[in-house]
């Protein structure tokens, strides 16, 4: 009989030990660190205690999980309230720098709107690309043509990283732009959820003047 048909017999005999409990207490096993043999009971404790420790980690992960999604949802409140009160575009931008700013600690902000009449700040190469992008592309690269809207804030070539946030009302009209002299602030892996719910709220927001399309003029950045 080897080691597999021992564990196999103990399977099928799950009363085996209940009937001989003695012959549990007095087994050993190592201790899981190194040292000294312990008895079966003691390495259950031991594994419990593990257990324990994981699950609580797990639980003070996800009460931290939906704390700091709760103040996002908070932010994102604030930015809807401050976006319907606004009553026009320039009320609307300064609203978006504030709340952006203030709230979502992004240092350098860009609002540009093509269908304004300075739309010819925007190239059609950038315009293109941003038509081009299915969610928000954040990551080090930028063109250099959108990095020199910071130039009067920052050195360009001290600008890290970056985000590309379309604004659409039935088709791409603008971009957020945000910077950061920081690599770490906008990285190819990070989740783009909240930038997209950041560019749909601005988008709508922007998109109740569009009746009269020559008001569509207001740029920050």
């Amino acid at each position: 009989m080897n080691a597999r048909d021992i564990a196999d017999w103990l399977k099928a005999n799950p009363d085996f030990f209940v009937e001989h409990n003695e012959i549990f207490a007095n087994m050993r096993t190592p201790h899981p660190e190194g040292g000294h043999a312990i008895s079966m009971v003691e390495r259950q404790l031991i594994a419990l205690r593990e257990r324990n420790v994981q699950l609580e980690k797990r639980i003070s992960e996800l009460i931290g999980y939906g704390q700091h999604n709760d103040v996002l949802a908070d932010k994102l409140h604030r930015l809807t309230l401050a976006l319907i009160r606004a009553d026009d575009i320039e009320t609307t931008n300064a609203v978006v720098r504030e709340s952006l700013m203030s709230d979502f600690r992004i240092p350098f902000i860009a609002l540009k709107q093509w269908t304004a009449p300075a739309h010819d700040l925007v190239s059609e190469d950038l315009q293109g690309y941003v038509r081009g992008l299915d969610q928000p592309y954040v990551g080090p690269l930028a063109a250099y043509e959108s990095r020199s809207w910071f130039s009067d804030e920052i050195p360009v070539d001290e600008l890290k990283s970056f985000a590309y946030v379309p604004l659409l009302d039935g088709e791409v009209f603008g971009l957020l732009h945000f910077a950061s002299d920081d690599a770490a602030r906008f990285t190819p892996d990070m989740a783009v959820d909240v930038l997209t719910r950041i560019g749909n709220l601005v988008s709508a927001a922007l998109a109740r003047f569009a009746a009269n399309a020559e008001e569509r003029f207001g740029d920050i950045g």
